[in-house]
């Protein structure tokens, strides 16, 4: 008995629930305005119409950026964008200085780049006589070039003119260092 009265209660439920759920012949016979097919928010996800307005400022570059991670035994990635369509090394080693992957004072002495590998010639790379510090900048830096340069032949990087390398970092004969994807933790 109590089953029957609890399935006409359901029962009873649903037919009052679907009776006042409103309808477009509903909506128009009282007199509101049915939902058209494209709602403003459909409109609004367009590239054309989130963009308006925005025609005078300037496109940015987005850039991966590595930075030492907070147990100082590996690197941790970081999306940014400099305020310049194309690339810049400068502006790069500008926000690995904010990051704190490099050090104050650090700049580009030139950067040249041709067939998928680059040269990076750097004033100082670090001063610190740590193998794990020297390893991290090392790493970031190559890390951060190669991968936002796209270089697959890598990167050589330099210190005032002199090839810089060390052996914890694998390098080829010309100095050429790689990307590291293990970059989360060195031992």
């Amino acid at each position: 008995m109590k089953k029957c009265i609890m399935f006409l209660a359901s029962a009873m439920m649903v037919l009052s629930l679907a009776a006042c759920t409103p309808t477009p012949e509903k909506e128009s016979a009282s007199g509101q305005a049915a939902m058209p097919p494209t709602t403003e928010a459909f409109k609004a996800d367009t590239a054309e119409i989130r963009n308006q307005g925005n025609e005078e400022l300037t496109e940015m570059a987005a850039v991966s950026i590595y930075r030492v991670n907070k147990n100082r035994n590996g690197l941790v990635q970081e999306m940014d964008a400099l305020e310049t369509e194309e690339l810049d090394a400068q502006a790069i080693v500008d926000l690995m200085i904010e990051y704190g992957s490099l050090e104050e004072g650090t700049e580009v002495v030139s950067f040249e780049e041709s067939d998928g590998k680059a040269v990076l010639n750097l004033n100082q790379i670090t001063s610190s006589d740590d193998a794990m510090e020297i390893r991290l900048a090392v790493e970031a830096i190559v890390n951060t070039f190669t991968e936002n340069y796209e270089l697959e032949g890598g990167l050589i990087l330099q210190e005032n003119g002199e090839v810089y390398t060390i052996d914890s970092v694998e390098a080829e004969a010309d100095g050429a260092m790689y990307y590291d994807d293990v970059y989360r933790k060195f031992e």
